[in-house]
């Protein structure tokens, strides 16, 4: 594995996190640009940091892909809290509860005979009852992730932004109220380029085919 190096505007709870990311995620690599995993970790912390969220919504943010995405447990999660929080004004179970709020719930496994467009759909449901933290921890990821797939992944992203748009309705408690809006410029965007490319392949000039070409 490749080393890598923890950003210096996190303090040591923080740290702690981070380096618990990165051995849980190991050799996963961003697949939109080949990143290690990490790199989307630490921009969505960076991102809860610049918002005013605090050390432990930071740590969860951190670590919101752990459970989901490796073969770490709750349990497991629970006790590297408890240790590194010992002492400190964190509470292990908040963070502890921010992460397993933002881990998908409805998944092929978990919610078999369901398709993608109702699981998702119940995934909407459920982080609108999610805590406003964990909310905005969410908008956050989603910045990043609309970001990252407009960019790099633009047939995923013809299925993705609708998802997305449809969320973002049930997530007006995230806080500061300025990264909602962030949030929702950045997917507009990706929205916009979505109708850009779709005008572009159904305009007469693109459909219209030369004699040379239908001879062919």
């Amino acid at each position: 594995m490749e080393e890598l190096e923890c950003p210096a505007s996190f303090n040591e709870l923080e740290r702690a996190a981070w380096a618990f990311a990165v051995k849980a995620h190991g050799e996963q690599r961003r697949k939109y640009h080949n990143q290690p995993y990490v790199k989307h970790l630490e921009r969505v912390a960076q991102t809860v940091m610049a918002y005013g969220g605090t050390t432990g919504m930071v740590m969860a943010a951190l670590l919101h892909d752990v459970l989901e995405d490796t073969l770490v447990t709750e349990g497991e999660m629970q006790s590297f809290l408890e240790e590194v929080c010992q002492g400190t004004i964190v509470k292990p179970p908040e963070v502890l509860q921010m992460v397993v709020d933002l881990t998908d719930q409805f998944t092929k496994q978990n919610a078999p005979g369901h398709n993608r467009k109702r699981r998702k759909q119940m995934e909407v449901e459920r982080l609108a009852q999610i805590s406003s933290r964990a909310q905005t921890i969410k908008l956050a990821g989603i910045i990043d992730n609309t970001r990252d797939i407009i960019q790099h992944d633009f047939s995923f992203a013809k299925v993705y932004i609708p998802e997305i748009v449809a969320l973002l309705e049930v997530l007006k408690r995230g806080e500061p109220f300025r990264l909602y809006m962030l949030a929702c410029y950045e997917v507009q965007k990706a929205v916009l380029r979505l109708e850009e490319e779709r005008r572009f392949h159904s305009s007469p000039e693109q459909n219209t085919s030369s004699p040379e070409q239908d001879a062919e």
